[in-house]
């Protein structure tokens, strides 16, 4: 059955089957207001949306994503799939932003009772199955409310934390210097795949950790901000150990205004942390942004990553703007 017919939506709403690229400007629409509403730093952009969407894994576009129209216009969309962890956990996820005018508690429910009765079934089979959602929170030490709270009537809890941060200015950055045996050195196209595969390395063990897929090579390969002029990638001999892989949304920037790098894609190999490795490469990164003319950076972090990142970026000058809380309930 297509997600479509499982979302059993309070009038005026309907749903419909995706159509494809046809309706990536719609999904741009929903996805820009839903970040600026909920204090998301970046907004996408169709280019973004065509590469995420040609690479999309454990989700069949034919199957597993619904628009949501009002009036004729789409107001909404939800997209499921799953991710199967390296904890073992099968964790199906809803994913459903909205324009903030047609945020309700019963449109939100019925959208996530929807997806439930569609994924329910990819839990057969597996040892451990659970339900990841999101939502905007105002932080861990504070209740939940809006959609927050409305997915702990449904049995959902929060699990995991991720943070916004902005620099707003590029002033001040303080001085850094790699460890002994560490040097820079300028990306050689013939070194992206190891580049690449020390990333994603880097981050197994964490909650979120998922083996790499050919569809994450070809969506890093196609990002279409990718410079890797603006790239601090840090060797030890023939061993990736540390990378910040900067980029600027052009059109975010045209867009709003402004003049903003995200310095993202931070990473340190697991036996080099704690040696100033990120920090430098970050504080690198900001100069770089600063001598090209680029007024403020930001970027997004999980907040309990084991190397201290988020206090990291903060003892860099990056400010907090908006939680994010991971959502999880058993299935």
């Amino acid at each position: 059955m297509h997600l479509a017919d499982r979302l059993e939506l309070p009038d005026p709403y309907t749903a419909r089957p995706y159509r494809g690229a046809s309706d990536h400007p719609a999904i741009v629409d929903v996805l820009t207001a839903h970040r600026v509403a909920n204090g998301d730093a970046e907004l996408p952009t169709v280019a973004q949306v065509d590469i995420t969407y040609a690479n999309l894994r454990d989700c069949d576009p034919d199957r597993d994503i619904a628009l949501i129209e009002a009036a004729g216009r789409v107001v909404a969309y939800t997209r499921a799939s799953f991710e199967d962890l390296g904890s073992g956990t099968r964790d199906c996820i809803v994913f459903a932003p909205a324009l903030p005018d047609h945020v309700s508690r019963e449109l939100r429910m019925a959208i996530v009772a929807g997806n439930e009765a569609h994924m329910s079934s990819w839990a057969s089979g597996v040892e451990r199955a659970q339900y990841r959602a999101y939502a905007v929170h105002p932080g861990p030490e504070l209740p939940a409310v809006g959609e927050a709270a409305w997915l702990e009537e449904r049995g959902y809890s929060a699990t995991e934390w991720s943070a916004i941060l902005v620099r707003p200015h590029l002033d001040d950055i303080p001085e850094r210097s790699l460890p002994d045996g560490v040097e820079l050195r300028e990306v050689q196209p013939d070194e992206l795949r190891t580049i690449f595969d020390a990333h994603w390395e880097a981050f197994r063990g964490e909650w979120d950790f998922r083996e790499q897929t050919d569809a994450d090579w070809v969506e890093f390969i196609e990002h279409p901000y990718r410079d890797t002029s603006l790239w601090k990638v840090a060797w030890a001999g023939d061993e990736v150990v540390g990378q910040v892989k900067t980029y600027v949304n052009t059109d975010e920037n045209q867009r709003r205004g402004i003049l903003r790098g995200y310095t993202e894609f931070i990473s340190t190999h697991r036996d080099w942390r704690n040696r100033g490795i990120a920090g430098t490469l970050l504080a690198w990164s900001l100069q770089e942004l600063r001598d090209r003319g680029f007024a403020e950076a930001a970027l997004g972090a999980d907040t309990n990553n084991p190397g201290g990142a988020f206090h990291l970026y903060q003892s860099l000058g990056f400010e907090l703007t908006a939680y994010e809380a991971v959502y999880t309930k058993p299935i």
